[in-house]
């Protein structure tokens, strides 16, 4: 029999294990209507304390802050991905057992997220063990923190043969597998983006996300490619694919870059890098210390959001910065953006060309810091100074949707050449931004504009003089 349960961000289930092991099931979701286990595998895979942990891990960090429908989390987006994965693998594969695989694969590819998803993989960049952990070219690193778990954790160890992890693993990390099963879990057209662009945008409640799900879906085809297959796209899904393409760019621009995301995302950041190099807390130091051994994978699965903020943030806790900062996220007393400055607008040439060049900005971050701290009398670990860059849409596109296989009577164009949009668009342009946030507060809006302006003002002219040797105190 299937039970009929309901897939969101406030969603608590409880079945008896019998019913867990003998059922499969249906979830009611709000994006792809109802989604159905396939095998007894899945649902044991779902049930896992692994794969639970995900309810507890939001999707976009705190976004809620801004946009406060957005507290799905990653486990609904888990299922949807497989949802689509099956889907896709219907439609593209042959083989019964390739279409088990990249389902599995699909449950499996978030596992190895942690606490406020994205934003943690800075901290783990940071903070991993070089030694012991070598990212191949392009791997992100929860990427790799996933591949760690399904190897070392013992719910998938008993859940899934070595045969099957071995596979899952090299799927996800790209080191084997044919063409097509890569395109599906992680390539221009795969599940992941398919789901989580519809998805994002209905709980951020706005509608820069949406295309015809339907329609490209039925105008996906397989093409034989250097003798393997890969997705392509029917000539008439033309169209459909421009729709995404932008839905992909506005989500980026509109909602993933948005002013207060971009706050409360370097916020986060912040305060667990204060709390690993100035709080000392040995919780933060043990988490980000990734060595892709078990003994990180059994505490890497201990955390999520909720638990990592309530350690933090304790009465009895130690009164720290990342104690300060996390405060100020739960209560929503945000930092402000109080500079905000195209990099080719900055008046000094010297300055404009040095901070321009890729990884020069990280170099000068530090002075600045000091400077604005200096200026409002802060602490100088609570400024944080952020430079980042705005690409082509074109530019953006990795992997790059324009790599598309068009079929058509007389060839086997790519997307980029067929499609006017993505013709029209210049890839040459990109604009770079420096940004700095702070811990001020405004009287009312009068005053927050008499004070920017004098921010501006005074934050420029520091700016303009980034190369020069630091003033004698």
């Amino acid at each position: 029999g299937k039970e009929t349960i309901l897939a969101g961000p406030n969603t608590c289930l409880g079945f008896l294990e019998e019913a867990r092991s003998t059922s499969l099931r249906e979830f009611r979701d709000p994006i792809h209507g109802f989604i159905t286990l396939e095998s007894r595998e899945e649902n044991s895979i779902v049930d896992s304390k692994v794969f639970q942990r995900l309810r507890r891990i939001r999707q976009l960090a705190m976004a809620s802050l801004v946009y406060p429908g957005a507290l799905h989390t990653r486990f609904e987006h888990t299922l949807g991905v497989a949802h689509l994965a099956g889907k896709l693998g219907a439609k593209l594969l042959g083989s019964h057992e390739d279409r088990r695989l990249v389902r599995l694969a699909s449950l499996l590819h978030d596992i190895g997220h942690g606490p406020f998803s994205h934003v943690s993989e800075t901290v783990l960049k940071r903070f991993h063990d070089r030694s012991k952990v070598k990212l191949e070219k392009g791997q992100q690193i929860h990427e790799h923190l996933t591949v760690s778990l399904i190897k070392h954790n013992d719910d998938i160890d008993r859940l899934l043969s070595d045969t099957e992890r071995e596979y899952i693993s090299g799927l996800l990390s790209g080191q084997w597998g044919s063409k097509i099963l890569k395109d599906i879990v992680s390539g221009p057209l795969d599940a992941d983006k398919l789901d989580y662009l519809l998805r994002d945008s209905y709980y951020c409640g706005v509608k820069y996300g949406i295309y015809d799900l339907d329609r490209l879906l039925a105008t996906f085809k397989t093409i034989d490619s250097a003798n393997d297959y890969a997705i392509a796209i029917s000539e008439d899904g033309i169209h459909s694919l421009e729709q995404f393409f932008l839905a992909k760019f506005y989500m980026t621009t509109q909602v993933y870059r948005h002013r207060i995301r971009l706050i409360t995302d370097q916020m986060i950041t912040r305060a667990l890098t204060l709390g690993i190099q100035e709080d000392n807390l040995e919780i933060l130091k043990r988490l980000y210390a990734y060595d892709a051994s078990k003994e990180h994978a059994d505490e890497w699965v201990r955390w999520d959001d909720e638990r990592l903020v309530h350690e933090i943030c304790r009465p009895e806790a130690k009164n720290g910065l990342a104690k300060r900062i996390f405060t100020d996220l739960r209560e929503r007393r945000l930092h402000k953006r109080i500079f905000h400055i195209n990099l080719k607008d900055i008046r000094n040439p010297g300055v404009r060309v040095v901070l321009a060049r890729d990884g020069q900005f990280a170099s000068f971050r530090d002075r600045l810091e000091q400077d604005v701290a200096s200026y409002l009398s802060e602490d100088h670990r609570m400024i944080i100074a952020l430079s980042y860059r705005v690409q082509s849409i074109r530019e953006d596109d990795e992997p790059s949707i324009g790599d598309c296989i068009v079929i058509k009577p007389d060839g086997r164009p790519l997307f980029r050449t067929e499609s006017t949009l993505y013709r029209s668009i210049d890839a040459a342009q990109k604009d770079e931004y420096l940004e700095v946030f702070a811990p001020v507060t405004f009287k009312d809006e009068a005053d927050q504009r008499k004070r920017l302006q004098t921010y501006n003002g005074a934050i420029s002219e520091m700016v303009d003089n980034l190369l020069n040797p630091p003033s004698l105190p």
